[in-house]
């Protein structure tokens, strides 16, 4: 109980909960299910939008002058298979194993000869290797601000002079719309967290400056108490700039999403090419 107590105070902001649902090993099928299901928070786009972004990519940075491409938080590779068709020499990055497993052998059934690592993007070691860095997915939302410099400091040591990055964040209209809630009850039997009978408890909540999260403590009848914090920074095209600007970056263009449609000042999201200054 007080275990229990504890967990369900407010956590400071980005402050971890017991365990990370990336790395959390009975929770490793429905991470990888994300990827293939657009419904599910945290995964990955459909086909379609993939394949879209792919020839976005190659029309901002042709494989004839953007070969070495590193894809930071590629999960089991759904981007960086498609890029290597078209040429690209791919590096793929993530540090959940079944994501990186399964990309693996998908790079093995279809002849690609991709270079896939499991390591953690805040801690990865490249020095001027790369002429592309994608991170996609609003994966750079998820991280606090001292672990954001540090990504940014990883990818401006990797890329060659010039370089390029493709990234998409939540925007401030994200943060507006970010619906504040509590809820808790005995999970159904579907529930894609477990099939074991538990009590969950769900809040959403939003932090200043534009920082939100979503919280989801699972408490089983052994005593088992497990805790997500889902944390999210939004921002808006200023404050974003500031950020790439002081890490060494300018910001070439915004765009609504990683498939480079036309950007609106009311959507919830959007995405942007930097460039290594």
């Amino acid at each position: 109980m007080e275990k229990l107590l504890e967990i369900a105070q407010n956590p400071e902001p980005f402050e971890k909960g017991t365990q990370e649902i990336w790395l959390d090993s009975d929770r490793a099928d429905l991470v990888l299910k994300g990827h293939f299901d657009d419904s599910i928070p945290g995964g990955s786009k459909g086909s379609d939008f993939i394949l879209e972004t792919v020839e976005f990519i190659s029309k901002i940075a042709s494989v004839e002058n953007y070969r070495k491409v590193i894809d930071l938080g590629c999960g089991p590779g759904l981007y960086s298979q498609k890029l290597a068709l078209k040429g690209y020499d791919v590096i793929g990055v993530d540090f959940n194993k079944t994501s990186i497993d399964y990309a693996i052998n998908e790079a093995e059934k279809n002849g690609l000869e991709i270079n896939y690592r499991i390591e953690d993007i805040t801690d990865i070691n490249i020095d001027n290797e790369f002429d592309l860095a994608l991170l996609i997915y609003q994966i750079y939302s998820v991280f606090s601000p001292e672990d954001r410099r540090k990504i940014l400091g990883n990818i401006h040591r990797g890329l060659k002079p010039g370089g390029l990055v493709l990234l998409d964040v939540l925007s401030d209209v994200s943060y507006e719309k970010f619906p504040q809630n509590l809820m808790w009850g005995l999970a159904r039997k579907d529930s894609p967290f477990s099939d074991r009978k538990h009590l969950m408890l769900h809040a959403s909540m939003k932090y200043p400056d534009q920082v939100s999260l979503e919280k989801i403590v699972l408490i089983f009848g052994d005593g088992e108490i497990v805790n997500y914090n889902y944390w999210n920074q939004h921002f808006s095209i200023e404050s974003f700039e500031k950020e790439v600007n002081d890490a060494g970056f300018t910001l070439e263009k915004v765009y609504a999403d990683v498939n480079g449609g036309d950007h609106a000042s009311d959507s919830e999201f959007f995405a942007a090419v930097l460039k290594k200054t």
